[in-house]
């Protein structure tokens, strides 16, 4: 199969520094005009080019120039119709503000086109349901960015929940902290807690019951403390706020308990186990300082993980690890601590539909 050809569209912040740079060992190949070059220290070669970014559209042109001849792509538009519309592509990579992705990704889908959507996919259910009913009309995949199900420390960490003595999945806790943000811009539970939510999902599974309560000392500064009920008898402890802009190195710790093992991550980073009867702790942490393509930030943090499944899932005909339908479920279970702070009341995933409330 040829390589995909593949649009983009946006060039803000997290675009230029998170996703640009993992394009070219999301997509494979080596770089232009060198022969397949060695990818470890171990002689693995590079994989087969996959695909190609052939344009990228952001309605500042200045910075979508700048963007494109730093990453050598030939075709620039200031809007992604007219990208759509002269450019014959096989698949987009939407990252822009969760308000305008709905409309950008749809009309990608409608043009035939597969589509990978930064998280979250909207601000509103209504608005990731009208993705979805995209998708499925033009027949598509529409995958969804939540990168740190790519990442290696929450994979090594789910591998380590499955081994044997670990047992009944019965424990998550996580805590997630960020700094203010501009609420003019960004609501924190959509823009920023939803990876959180997300997490709680990725290793216990779906949520049957929501109660949380919120914590307000100013404009921009807020915190959540949520529990939740999963449909497998599970219970978690979801701890989020925005009020702690310094020392991020320790913004991030979950565990995960069994009935027999536990496993702990502690700041995205490193993985400590433990199982019983087994007197040797589980220890994983990234061998970052060697300079290999899977040893760095990027890849580690899932951003290569998430692109390159995208790619492959079209690839291979199989739906990505990832979709419209994780996106919609990060989007209830938000909407679910919305209304229990609203209600001052647990609330049933079963009242969250995924229209409009």
């Amino acid at each position: 199969m040829d390589p995909l050809r593949v649009g983009f569209v946006g060039c803000g912040e997290h675009a230029r520094m998170s996703l640009y740079p993992s394009l070219r060992a999301a997509f494979g190949g080596a770089p232009a005009g060198l022969p397949a070059l060695v990818l470890t220290q171990q002689g693995r070669r590079q994989v087969p080019l996959r695909a190609e970014l052939v344009a990228l559209a952001d309605h500042k042109r200045d910075l979508a120039e700048r963007v494109a001849a730093f990453h050598s792509v030939r075709a620039v538009y200031t809007d992604h119709i007219t990208m759509l519309d002269r450019e014959d592509l096989d698949a987009a990579i939407v990252c822009i503000h969760p308000r305008r992705q709905a409309q950008v990704a749809i009309d990608c889908l409608d043009r035939g086109v597969h589509v990978w959507v930064e998280k979250p996919p909207a601000e509103s259910l209504g608005e990731a349901q009208a993705m979805a009913d995209a998708a499925r009309r033009a027949g598509k995949y529409l995958a969804v960015g939540y990168m740190k199900r790519f990442s290696y420390p929450y994979q090594r960490a789910k591998a380590f929940t499955r081994r044997p003595g670990f047992g009944e999945l019965s424990i998550f806790e996580s805590r997630f902290t960020y700094g203010p943000y501009p609420v003019e811009v960004y609501h924190f539970l959509n823009g920023f807690a939803t990876h959180h939510l997300d997490l709680s999902r990725f290793f216990m599974g779906e949520a049957e019951s929501v109660y949380a309560e919120r914590l307000v000392r100013g404009r921009g500064l807020e915190g959540y403390a949520i529990t939740l009920r999963f449909a497998n008898g599970a219970i978690g402890l979801v701890s989020v706020n925005c009020l702690e802009g310094e020392h991020n190195n320790w913004s991030e710790r979950v565990t995960v308990v069994g009935t027999g093992g536990k496993v702990f991550i502690e700041n995205w980073r490193r993985v400590v186990g433990f199982l019983p009867g087994d007197p040797q702790t589980y220890y994983w942490e990234p061998e970052d300082i060697r300079p290999a393509d899977d040893q760095n930030s990027l890849a580690i943090h899932g951003f290569v993980g998430e692109l390159r499944d995208f790619i492959e899932s079209i690839h291979h005909g199989v739906v990505p690890s990832c979709g419209i339908e994780d996106g919609i479920a990060a989007l209830r279970l938000e909407r679910a601590v919305q209304l229990s702070v609203e209600r001052g009341a647990k609330v049933s995933l079963a009242e969250v539909n995924g229209g409009e409330d």
